[in-house]
């Protein structure tokens, strides 16, 4: 019969930057001397169960930043406790309304559009009518309405290293 504590648990093994809705994701802890089983706590929002030194950790689409903890445990207590700080990034927000002329004509040039910014973003992409070309892209954009435009919508979406948000679309009218 083990008669000791578990020693502190060592630094635990796993991604640090996750994504909401991220699922499957493995973490682990070096066996822990004197432990019998292992106690894993998870951020508001995740989940997983493991009394062994390994976890599997699914974010949900409410999952949010915080801790990742384990301990060892045995019939006579808690060894001290090791902590992973995680961070949990969302998809970009809706971006809104499109701001700019829904009624252009063919040869109008530098015809502004844009969305707000949204701070989960880090890119736009933008999808214009055919004859239309782009000048610059970030939530504001320039196009050139070429002879041969058509009338069509354009779209934009907000994307981040965890995908797209979702596309705000505007209706344009070209004479």
């Amino acid at each position: 019969i083990n008669l000791e504590l578990p020693v502190a648990a060592q630094f635990i093994e796993g991604p640090t930057r996750v994504c909401e809705s991220q699922n499957s994701l493995f973490y682990y802890v070096p066996l822990i001397a004197n432990a019998t089983s292992y106690v894993w706590t998870l951020p508001s929002g995740a989940t997983g169960t493991s009394n062994t030194n390994s976890i599997i950790v699914n974010y949900g689409a409410s999952a949010t930043s915080g801790n990742i903890t384990v301990k060892g445990t045995n019939s006579c207590g808690d060894g001290e406790v090791s902590t992973l700080d995680i961070t949990v990034d969302t998809l970009p927000l809706s971006l809104g309304a499109i701001l700019g002329d829904t009624m252009v004509c063919q040869g109008d040039f530098y015809v502004t559009y844009s969305v707000p910014k949204n701070t989960n973003a880090t890119s736009y992409v933008w999808t214009l009518p055919s004859g239309v070309t782009e000048i610059s892209a970030t939530n504001s954009i320039d196009v050139d309405f070429e002879t041969s435009a058509t009338s069509s919508k354009i779209t934009v979406m907000g994307t981040n290293s965890c995908g797209y948000g979702d596309v705000s679309t505007l209706d344009i009218t070209v004479n």
